[in-house]
């Protein structure tokens, strides 16, 4: 099993100094992270996403669901498209998509990150230090397969 979790932030820059405590963490073996990507919530009101390749390298599925996760996270309710079916067949909990788009205000940031049942409490204590807002949905084993079977990327 795995948990989607993410990391929010008041600012621009705390998502991007998680990445960069999260990559020294695991390069000391500390924790091991599936997969991320950055949200940045511009002052305009655009989003920006950046799929964390520093922290992952090749994530488990690719730039196409985080891009699927920032469609509903912050376009989804204002073209009015109702998006609970579409998140039950995918595992994703409607109510952690709307309370992550709530969330994450203009000039805020977020790490979004898929970690396995394992690693969850050793990502939360690194996470801690910068007190971000959390939020968490987990996915059964079933549910990821289905994620990775929808989103999966072409491996060399």
């Amino acid at each position: 099993m795995s948990e989607l979790i993410a990391f929010v932030y008041d600012n621009e820059g705390g998502a991007k100094s998680l990445e960069a405590e999260l990559l020294d963490a695991q390069s000391e073996q500390k924790i091991n992270v599936g997969d991320a990507a950055l949200i940045l919530r511009q002052q305009d009101g655009r989003a920006v996403l950046s799929h964390a390749t520093n922290l992952v390298g090749r994530g488990s599925m690719g730039g196409m669901f985080w891009g699927f996760i920032l469609a509903l996270v912050f376009w989804a309710r204002w073209w009015g498209l109702s998006v609970g079916g579409a998140l039950g067949d995918l595992g994703l909990e409607d109510d952690f998509v709307k309370d992550l788009g709530d969330s994450v205000g203009k000039g805020h940031s977020a790490l979004v990150a898929l970690v396995d049942d394992d690693m969850v409490v050793a990502v939360l204590n690194v996470a801690d230090s910068s007190n971000p807002q959390v939020m968490r949905t987990s996915f059964s084993a079933q549910d990821e397969q289905v994620l990775k079977t929808v989103f999966q990327t072409t491996r060399e």
